[in-house]
C-alpha cells in the first residue's frame, strides 16, 4: 500500500510521499485523532527530537492544525506539516485561517474520502438520520478562500510536488492545504460519484 498507484490514493501511499520528500531534520510532522492517526504512526521515520509529534487518544478531532500553528512558532526555520481528515477539517479547519492571519505558514495535507474511516460502520442511527459519514466538499477553495494555497492531489504522481510546491508557498509565507482524493478502507472518494 505503501507504494499503490490506486486512485483515489491510498493513506499509506500519501504517508510514503511525505517520508520519500521532506527534510526530516528540518521538519516537524503530526497527525490528527482517528485514522490519519492510526495510519501514520507505524510508517513515518523520525530522525530528530520533536521533528514528529505523536499523541494518543488523548485529544478531539481538529488538534492537528493548531498543533502545527504552535510548533511552527516554537521553530520557526522548520516546515511543519499536519496529516488530518475531513471530518477532523470539520472540527477545527478555520483554524486553517488563524494560520493565515497571524502569518505562521504550515501545511495540512487532508485525506478527502468522504467519510469517518475510523468508525466505518459505527453509529447507524446517525448515518441513517443526519448523514453523518457524507461530508464533502473542495477543501483546497475553502483554504484559498481563507487566504492560503490549496492545492488539490488527485493522482499518486501529483503527491510529491504538491509537497515540494507547500515547502517553497511556507517559506514565501503563505499557508497550504493539499486536498487529497483518498480512499477510506475500499470505497472510492465522493470526487468520484
Amino acid at each position: 500500500m505503501l507504494n499503490s498507484n490506486d486512485q483515489p490514493l491510498s493513506t499509506y501511499r500519501v504517508i510514503q510521499e511525505i517520508n520519500n520528500t521532506l527534510d526530516h531534520d528540518n521538519s516537524i510532522v503530526t497527525h490528527d485523532a482517528g485514522a490519519p492517526r492510526d495510519s501514520i504512526i507505524p510508517f513515518y521515520t523520525a530522525t530528530t527530537p520533536h521533528s514528529y509529534i505523536g499523541w494518543g487518544k488523548t485529544t478531539h478531532l481538529g488538534f492537528g492544525i493548531p498543533l502545527m500553528i504552535g510548533a511552527k512558532l516554537a521553530h520557526p526555520e522548520r516546515f511543519c506539516l499536519n496529516l488530518m481528515g475531513d471530518g477532523a477539517f470539520g472540527m477545527s479547519g478555520m483554524d486553517f485561517e488563524t494560520s493565515v492571519r497571524a502569518q505562521v505558514p504550515i501545511t495540512t495535507v487532508l485525506l478527502n474520502n468522504g467519510g469517518m474511516a475510523t468508525y466505518p460502520n459505527g453509529f447507524p442511527t446517525a448515518r441513517k438520520e443526519f448523514g453523518l459519514s457524507n461530508m464533502h466538499g473542495d477543501y483546497a477553495k475553502i483554504a484559498e478562500a481563507m487566504g492560503g494555497v490549496g492545492l488539490r492531489v488527485h493522482e499518486p504522481a501529483e503527491m510529491a510536488p504538491a509537497l515540494v510546491r507547500a515547502q517553497q508557498c511556507n517559506a514565501q509565507g503563505q499557508s497550504v492545504l493539499i486536498d487529497v482524493s483518498s480512499d477510506m478502507e475500499g470505497r472510492r472518494s465522493l470526487w468520484d460519484r
